[in-house]
This record gives structure tokens, sequence and C-alpha cells, in this order.
């Protein structure tokens, strides 16, 4: 494969996982904008379907956005090593940026107090860390070194 195909291969399938991963960070957000983030401790109340709508394409709108971006910002490094590094780091911070955003998405009020209903919200926050955060921070803290070693290592010559 030419050189050319393989520099944009490889920036394209990073932006676009770059891309998927802003999606956890971006998409939270775009529910408190578009009023759809469910009030705490309210009963459930359906939402809005044209919110729900607009705010879907507008995240699909954002998700190309990033994508395309982040594709085309690593094409412009020459070096392959430094491009897959740079890679590894921005995926890296995205996913270490989603656990925050999803522990701001919690309910503080649950966790307060004494009774049996704190300790069973304390309990799920624990399994929910456990089981969906360390596997984000585990392979963010491993992309966002990787990737800091190979951008050091890159030198100054093109691969």
């Amino acid at each position: 494969m030419p050189p050319t195909a393989i520099k944009w291969l490889v920036s394209i399938v990073l932006g676009l996982l770059i891309g998927s991963a802003s999606f956890g960070v971006t998409n939270p957000l775009l529910q408190v904008v578009f009023g759809l983030q469910q009030p705490a401790g309210a009963p459930y109340a359906p939402l809005d379907d044209t919110a729900l709508e607009r705010m879907q394409i507008a995240s699909a709108i954002l998700y190309v956005l990033i994508a395309v971006a982040a594709a085309l910002l690593l094409a412009r490094i020459a070096n392959m090593r430094r491009r897959i590094g740079w890679g590894c780091a921005a995926l890296g911070v995205m996913l270490l940026l989603t656990v925050p955003i999803a522990l701001l998405q919690m309910d503080p009020a649950l966790h307060t107090g004494g009774g049996a209903d704190a300790r069973d919200a304390n309990t799920a926050l624990f399994f929910f860390l456990m089981i969906f955060g360390l596997p984000y921070l585990g392979g963010g803290l491993l992309l966002t070194i990787g990737g800091a070693v190979l951008i050091r290592k890159g030198g100054g010559k093109p691969a």
C-alpha cells in the first residue's frame, strides 16, 4: 500500500475512534442543552420527541465534525509514530473525560443519609465505578501514556 494511503487510513480510523469516544462526553452535555435531563428526585416524565430528535441530529453532526477534524489534524503529522501517538493520546483523554461526565449526571442526594436507600445507592455507585469506571480509566491511562511515549520516541524523521 502506498504511504499516502496508509497515512490517510490510519488518520481516518483514529479520527473515527476519537469521534466515537467523544460521544460519551458530548451527549450528556447535549442532553442538558436540549432540556432532556430528568430532574433529580422527580417522578419519570416522558421526553419531548421533537427535542430528542433534534438532540440526536446535533450529536450525530458533532460526532462527524469531531471525527473529520481529528482525522485532518492527524493527517498533517509527517511521522507515523507521532501520528499514532497523538491519536492514542487524544483517544485516551476522551476516555478519561467520560468518567467525570458520567459522575456529574448522578444524583448526589441519593448517597447521603444513613438509611437503607443510601446504602443501596452507595453500593450501586461502587459497582458502577468498578464495572464501567475502571475499564475507562485503565484504557484511557494506557492510551494516554502509550501515546505520550510514541510522541516522545517518534523522532524527527518521517516514517
